[in-house]
């Protein structure tokens, strides 16, 4: 391996430093009054960002909660997906009933304007269908 590591390595760090490229660099900034910096920065040890979290030492371990309350939300949770379940039935068998659902009634409050320019509009086109044809 005495090829790898010659005597030469010095006179290559040399012309490095004479390297043309390095020489227009130097000529372009020649109204700089600080001559350039020519040093390899110091390389520090690296400090390798961890992939994964340590298993050891948990970040924020949530506190456990008793079984009263694992059963009280449980049921809680089957009581409101029955509800969910009683509602969706009704609605399949009368459709009818989506008109006076409080989702609809929410979604008629909030596209109230939307709806008065839309009903507007259209009363505005009949009145000048009728100016157009009498």
């Amino acid at each position: 391996m005495s090829w790898f590591f010659s005597a030469d390595d010095d006179e290559e760090d040399e012309n490095l430093l004479f390297s043309p490229a390095l020489m227009a660099r130097r000529a372009s900034e020649s109204w700089i009054d600080t001559p350039p910096i020519e040093e390899v920065p110091v390389q520090m040890a690296l400090q390798r960002k961890k992939s994964l979290p340590d298993v050891q030492v948990p970040l924020n371990a949530p506190a456990s909660i008793t079984r009263e309350e694992v059963s009280v939300l449980s049921s809680a949770r089957r009581e409101e997906m029955r509800r969910v379940e009683e509602e969706n039935e009704r609605l399949r068998a009368n459709p009818l009933l989506y008109l006076v659902s409080p989702h609809m009634k929410d979604w008629f409050t909030r596209q109230q304007l939307v709806l008065v320019i839309l009903i507007v509009n259209i009363s505005l086109a009949l009145m000048f269908f009728k100016l157009l044809t009498s």
